[in-house]
């Protein structure tokens, strides 16, 4: 095992907190909290049932049967990156498993987090690391709807980043808020239709307000903008919600002081919309960081955008011309 032993620390910690407002040590817990929690939940439903977590409560000192779950699996993803002297998104997530080798040196041997010596989790020995190593192989050999394109780096950024916006399990499962959205639409529409809502000149007047008449959801980048296909439009719909969300607190509400029916639509739009924020925002940040505009951004996004992440903008781009159309009746109607 390489140790990087001339790593700075502190501009490796600087590097974190730039990248993901918080050190390397929560970053590698919240991502290794993500992949355990995939891999427990594929196990339950399509093979025998996983080992549990515990259900007592003992604050820090919980564990798993298995190890300390999500809590050894981020602090193998910690190491990995230390000594690679990278971030920790930016590491290969089949180099993990060496560290899970039964002749690997045994995590708490080497250099630790000062939350993880100090926290009493008691993570890394050579027994913890070994009873997750089937959760990284779960996610290094998953199995796609789709193959990966050529040439993409399986990053433990980009595996997350999949994971995410992947719909079958509870954390990627994204197409139950579009279904939110149109039944808001749908029962909206009936209410409108029965006379039991009257829009207020206010609601009539939203598909201008929120800009969905001039621009189109997939609009491409202004000459000279670097940003461009994804990254543009994915930013897009991340400002539509928040501009949705703000403009269904403007809108009346109900006799119960509850949203109205056209703020429902609005609101569960923008949530759909906001379910693209942190792969955004993130992909957004490495493109940003890149020194010139690739030569081929066709082929840059195919290599940081995972294909279910593209299928979810496209469904989120289809609700968000749905709401248009259904906004553009409401003003004519």
């Amino acid at each position: 095992m390489n140790v990087n032993a001339n790593v700075d620390v502190d501009g490796w910690e600087s590097g974190h907190r730039a990248a993901y407002g918080c050190g390397a040590w929560e970053r590698a817990c919240r991502q290794g909290d993500l992949l355990a929690a995939w891999y427990e939940e594929q196990e339950l439903f399509l093979h025998a049932p996983p080992p549990r977590r515990t259900h007592a409560r003992s604050g820090r000192h919980a564990k798993w049967p298995w190890g300390s779950g999500p809590h050894t699996v981020g602090l193998l993803l910690w190491r990995a990156a230390h000594d690679a002297g990278i971030l920790v998104d930016e590491i290969l997530l089949a180099d993990t498993l060496r560290y899970c080798h039964p002749e690997a040196v045994p995590l708490a041997a080497g250099p630790l987090p000062d939350a993880a010596r100090m926290g009493g989790i008691g993570v890394g020995s050579a027994e913890s690391v070994a009873g997750v190593r089937h959760v990284l192989r779960a996610h290094v050999a998953a199995e796609l709807p789709r193959p990966r394109p050529a040439g993409v780096r399986l990053t433990l950024g980009y595996r997350v980043r999949e994971v995410l916006a992947t719909p079958d399990w509870e954390r990627g499962d994204w197409p139950a808020t579009l279904v939110l959205a149109r039944q808001a639409m749908g029962r909206a529409d009936d209410l409108r239709e029965r006379g039991a809502w009257q829009p207020t000149a206010r609601e009539r007047s939203t598909w201008a307000r929120t800009g969905l008449d001039r621009e189109p959801a997939g609009e491409r980048a202004a000459p000279g903008d670097r940003v461009s296909g994804w990254p543009a439009r994915a930013a897009r719909l991340v400002d539509l919600a928040d501009a949705l969300s703000t403009d269904a607190d403007t809108l009346p509400r109900d006799s119960q002081g509850s949203p109205g029916p056209l703020a429902q639509v609005l609101v569960a739009t923008a949530r759909a919309c906001d379910a693209l924020r942190a792969s955004a925002e993130e992909i957004g940040r490495l493109w940003a960081a890149e020194p010139h505009e690739p030569a081929d951004p066709a082929s840059w996004e195919l290599a940081h955008v995972p294909g279910a992440l593209r299928v979810q903008t496209e469904e989120t781009d289809d609700l968000v011309r749905a709401v248009a159309v259904f906004l553009w009746v409401l003003t004519y109607s």
